[in-house]
This record gives structure tokens, sequence and C-alpha cells, in this order.
């Protein structure tokens, strides 16, 4: 049972952590700020200017989708740590 407690985190609030992730990707891809004359993302900003240069091009990409991950565990931790339980 030891290692599993990582992946408990998303199993208590399924369904909660899933919107999160929705609701977060629409919102990083969706908020459009003008960078040196062009519009671009958050998450366009944040992947060109600290992943791609230290980690290239497909291995920066891998980080960015652990983060993203990283930060939906975050919040399902907190909410199984708190013992919020959101059900349908």
């Amino acid at each position: 049972k030891r290692w599993s407690v990582f992946f408990e985190s998303f199993g208590v609030n399924p369904l909660f952590v899933y919107v999160f992730a929705g609701v977060m990707s629409t919102l990083l891809h969706g908020i459009r700020f003008s960078c040196g004359g062009e519009k671009t993302s958050i998450s366009e900003a944040f992947y060109s200017s600290a992943l791609q240069p230290v980690f290239g091009d497909y291995f920066g990409s891998l980080v960015y989708a652990l983060l993203f991950v990283g930060l939906c565990w975050v919040v399902g931790n907190f909410l199984y740590k708190k013992k919020i339980y959101i059900k349908i």
C-alpha cells in the first residue's frame, strides 16, 4: 500500500481533478497576451522561454506534461489531506 499513496490523491476525487485539468488547460492555452509584438499564450511562453532552451523540444514537452500532472496532483492531494471528497 505504501507505493500507491501517490495515486490515492487522484482516486479520491477523480472527476474534480479531471475538470480542474480541463479548466487549467483551457486557461493556460486560451489566455493570450502580447509578447514582443506577437500574441502568445501562457503555456507557449512558459514552454518556449523556460523549458525548450533547457530541455530541448521533445524532453521539454515531457517536462511540461509532468509539471501539469504535478499541478493537478497538488490540488488533488490538498483535497485528500483535508478530507474533502467531491461527489456527484
